[in-house]
């Protein structure tokens, strides 16, 4: 990491904080609904390799930082959502186990440095029995969510733990999305997009169609009975998937369009909360054919303890040789202050990138959390 670089990182937090601050302190007290608020983390992760993959592997702070804004207009409201995170280290944990840290690395430029940008940028209005929104979207706000295995700031750490990696999600992109309630618990979701996100040139997240970017379109049944929660989905991705720059040896896949469907359900056991995620894609066009990952998580005092397993299952038509990514993860996180909170993380993880020379790293963790 150049020496500058934590430094311009801080320097636009700050930046974009006092941006933010103005706008808090200029919206009218009584303003129905309006809001600003956000949450900034530290971390520090330790793998217990020399190497991974070849690669030597050093220890590795970071920073994040997400501030979200809602302003009512018109009888609906913009919503504004600011992200970034510093660069991640040449040879650090999370440059060789990309799967081990969800806050870093999603708003990287062109040059994989970090950056703080806005995320996104919508205006949502009441339709039907609904909300329908449009403009600069982030598709997991509307898609495969649940309460326990979602959030990277407080939850899990690891990217398997927070999206399902088998949906070949854009980051966040130009677009519409509706989600309404259709009566007996029975619920739906859509979200119509360009398939190429902000990360990591930004303006590509308006290409809408153009340059091989393609369109992303979901559509996801959702049903809520007691405790239980279920979501079924089914996604198109057209973006040019024979220049994914993913990393992996794909050159057996086809170019055509990505598709696939998923599951998410959510229930009550004992004092806590379980997850179980699975998806499906197509093999022939993706390197990630299947997912399956449990996570559960209760409160223990003040405390939230949380365990969860996965498998990331890796398209046959990869070149050899290839092995099916598997994470493991527990955590513990403890509220020091109000608004202050400490984490503690574990984390196993085996063949990452699909590669069947490493056959599992410990990484052990630490996140200090401020919210606000």
């Amino acid at each position: 990491m150049k020496t500058g670089q934590p430094l311009a990182f801080v320097r636009n937090c700050l930046l974009w904080g006092a941006a933010f601050g103005v706008v808090s302190l200029a919206t009218p007290a009584d303003a129905a609904e309006g809001s600003v608020r956000g949450i900034a983390i530290a971390t520090w992760q330790h793998a217990a390799a020399a190497s991974v993959s070849g690669r030597p592997v050093r220890d590795e702070p970071s920073a994040a930082l997400d501030l979200s804004a809602s302003l009512p207009a018109w009888g609906g409201a913009f919503e504004l959502e600011l992200k970034g995170a510093t660069t991640p280290r040449g040879n650090g944990v999370t440059r060789a186990l990309s799967v081990a840290n969800a806050a870093v690395g999603e708003t990287l430029d062109n040059d994989d440095r970090g950056r703080m940008i806005p995320w996104q940028l919508y205006y949502r209005h009441g339709l039907g029995n609904g909300s329908l929104a449009a403009g600069l979207i982030d598709a997991t706000g509307w898609l495969d969510g649940n309460d326990i295995a979602a959030d990277e700031f407080t939850q899990f750490m690891g990217v398997t733990f927070v999206h399902n990696p088998a949906i070949d999600l854009p980051a966040a992109s130009a677009g519409v999305a509706y989600s309404a309630g259709l009566g007996h618990g029975f619920g739906l979701a859509a979200v119509v997009s360009n398939a190429t996100g902000v990360e990591p040139r930004y303006r590509r997240a308006f290409d809408l169609g153009r340059h091989g970017s393609g369109a992303f379109a979901a559509l996801e049944a959702q049903w809520t009975g007691g405790a239980l929660s279920v979501n079924l989905g089914g996604w198109l991705n057209t973006r040019n998937h024979d220049t994914d720059g993913d990393g992996v040896d794909d050159d057996r896949l086809g170019e055509g369009h990505a598709s696939g469907v998923y599951g998410n359900l959510s229930g009550s056991l004992g004092a806590g909360r379980w997850n179980l995620r699975a998806g499906w894609a197509d093999p022939d066009i993706q390197s990630t054919a299947a997912f399956l990952g449990v996570a559960y998580s209760r409160p223990v005092g003040d405390a939230v303890v949380g365990a969860g397993a996965s498998r990331t299952y890796a398209s046959s038509r990869i070149d050899e040789p290839h092995a099916d990514l598997s994470q493991l993860e527990v955590y513990a996180r403890m509220p020091l202050t109000r608004h202050l909170s400490f984490t503690a993380d574990l984390q196993r993880i085996a063949h990452p990138g699909f590669d069947p020379s490493q056959s599992g790293v410990w990484v052990t963790g630490a996140r200090v959390g401020w919210s606000f």
